[in-house]
């Protein structure tokens, strides 16, 4: 079965190239690893996660800090129910600022994928069209490719050309 797939799959990637013209490949794993763009892009993902991390550390010292007050046999019991409300407010915040901050990041996430998947793919294009390739594929597809087939070094080139030099 596995045979058979293979086989037939060997007999369309050779149908596209003999029929329509030559094919490329992508190795997006190396794109990942070696773009500045994408670099850019975890960057400022980081950034993020480390901003809002920073500030729910500060809100866990606070409630930390209340905590203590709160089980303090020195406080009145005046005190103690404002320091509850304190921290039941305080936590509230951290909560609402935890799920803003997980759909933020996700949604920053998925913004800056879709950003890079569209440059990749425009560059591939790009590529396809001056070299008069019938198609551009992951290279990880392929069982056995020639080294030309590989137009990697040329996508990210293309991609990081507008990325600013540091």
């Amino acid at each position: 079965m596995l045979r058979t797939f293979a086989l037939l799959f060997t007999i369309f990637l050779i149908g596209i190239a003999y029929g329509q013209g030559k094919i490329a490949c992508v190795d997006t794993n190396r794109i990942l690893q070696e773009s500045k763009l994408v670099a850019q892009a975890q960057k400022e993902l980081r950034d993020k996660l480390i901003e809002y991390q920073t500030q729910l550390s500060g809100k866990e010292k606070k409630l930390q800090e209340l905590k203590k007050q709160i089980e303090s046999k020195a406080i009145s019991q005046k005190a103690k129910e404002e320091k509850i409300k304190e921290y039941q407010r305080i936590e509230s915040e951290a909560r609402t600022l935890q799920e803003k901050a997980q759909k933020e990041l996700a949604d920053m996430k998925q913004r800056l994928e879709n950003m890079v998947y569209n440059r990749v793919k425009e560059a591939a294009e790009k590529l396809a069209k001056e070299r008069g390739y019938a198609g551009v594929m992951d290279c990880a597809v392929f069982i056995y490719k020639e080294s030309g087939m590989d137009i990697t070094t040329e996508v990210i080139r293309l991609i990081d050309a507008s990325v600013p030099k540091k």
